[in-house]
């Protein structure tokens, strides 16, 4: 039997991420950003029969415009998972009554409009600590993915504060508590106190894919920018030590931001943000480097959603 992979895309629209008034979703921008990914997504993933799970954020819930195209994708069977309500980036530094108006905000609205309730949830910039763990099992979520345990992390948070730099300073935060990057590799039950701890009590998680030994992170962003020779060694790293693959992916890695429509929106380094380098490439390019990537997993993994997934580690 071969191992299991997935395919959780992060459905942050800019608008969402960077908040300013030139990205205001009254102006329409929102709304062409999210319909041309998910119908993109959907039709990149149609051939290989992979049904993709959504972490999707409550706000783009609210324009009537994109309701057709998030229907359209769930009913092809694509999972809608929980992002948060608002996108904060530092949802780490929330307290418990904030981060459960957060996830219960987005569920009740993809309840109210889809009919969905969501059983999953990512947080934000995975910014996440173990205060959330409590507020997870009360509101019934079965499984988490907020856990990336890479020993990159100090990189990670220290390029992620600099490239921030005129944000507010919860904004300039990034990924989790420092003992993440210790966490289980492979898909675990947690302990009823750390999502970073095997144990009973707890939830399911689900951690962005890292190699083994020097916990490389294996997701779509780092891969994008080191090329299929890079991709090819950590693949085989991975698949010669029979490890799942949990492969994450953005909104925008599906979007082609070279549309006029676009283009007068987009974020500006000068503006002291984080500009990622799908922003940049071309569509083209970007869907042909995930083609011959996804060309190589489907060879050796099954995929499912992370529903499916948790739903058989339940079992």
């Amino acid at each position: 039997m071969k191992p299991f992979a997935c395919i959780s895309i992060d459905v942050d629209t800019l608008s969402s991420i960077y908040k300013g008034k030139s990205l205001a979703r009254e102006s329409g921008y929102s709304f062409i950003e999210l319909r041309s990914g998910l119908e993109n997504i959907q039709r990149f993933y149609e051939p290989y029969g992979i049904k993709t799970t959504l972490f999707m954020v409550g706000t783009d819930f609210l324009p009537g415009t994109n309701h057709p195209a998030i229907r359209n994708i769930s009913d092809n069977g694509h999972e809608i998972a929980n992002h948060s309500m608002t996108h904060p980036q530092g949802f780490r530094w929330l307290d418990a009554a904030q981060k459960e108006k957060e996830i219960s905000d987005m569920a009740e609205i993809c309840r109210k409009i889809m009919g969905i309730t969501p059983i999953g949830f990512r947080s934000p910039g995975w910014n996440m600590d173990d205060s959330a763990l409590p507020v997870l099992k009360k509101l019934g979520y079965q499984y988490d993915s907020s856990v990336f345990p890479t020993l990159l992390m100090p990189v990670m948070k220290v390029a992620h504060w600099l490239s921030m730099s005129r944000q507010p300073k919860p904004s300039r935060t990034t990924m989790g508590m420092w003992r993440y990057m210790l966490a289980p590799i492979k898909p675990y039950k947690t302990s009823k106190d750390s999502l970073a701890s095997r144990g009973s009590g707890g939830i399911i998680e689900f951690p962005v894919s890292v190699t083994p030994v020097l916990r490389i992170p294996f997701f779509a962003t780092l891969l994008l920018f080191l090329g299929n020779n890079s991709f090819q060694f950590l693949y085989r790293w991975m698949r010669n030590n029979n490890l799942p693959i949990h492969f994450q992916m953005h909104l925008s890695d599906f979007v082609d931001y070279r549309l006029p429509e676009l283009q007068d929106q987009m974020p500006s380094r000068h503006q002291g943000v984080y500009i990622p380098q799908a922003l940049s490439m071309p569509l083209k390019k970007k869907l042909d480097v995930f083609k011959r990537m996804i060309d190589v997993i489907i060879r050796d993994y099954s995929f499912v959603t992370l529903k499916e997934w948790a739903q058989k580690m339940d079992a």
